[in-house]
């Protein structure tokens, strides 16, 4: 099942690698600003997007075992 969330402009899948093993890794692109001293950070919708995300790591968890969230906002205070 593919992911879906407001805000979500992009989800793309890697794998990192340490010397620990490898990690399979979901990367979430949103126009949300993640910092949260930003004026625009609506905690509300980063947290939706946050529970939505855990949700799907859940029900996902033999295939990916991490997600990345990355704004593709600029700015900064």
């Amino acid at each position: 099942m593919a992911f879906k969330s407001p805000h979500v402009s992009l989800v793309s899948f890697s794998i990192e690698i340490s010397a620990d093993g490898t990690t399979n890794v979901m990367q979430i692109e949103t126009d949300l600003h993640l910092n949260t001293r930003h004026p625009s950070y609506d905690a509300a919708a980063v947290e939706r997007l946050v529970r939505d995300a855990q949700a799907y790591l859940a029900g996902n968890a033999d295939q990916i075992t991490q997600i990345r969230l990355v704004s593709t906002r600029g700015g900064q205070t």
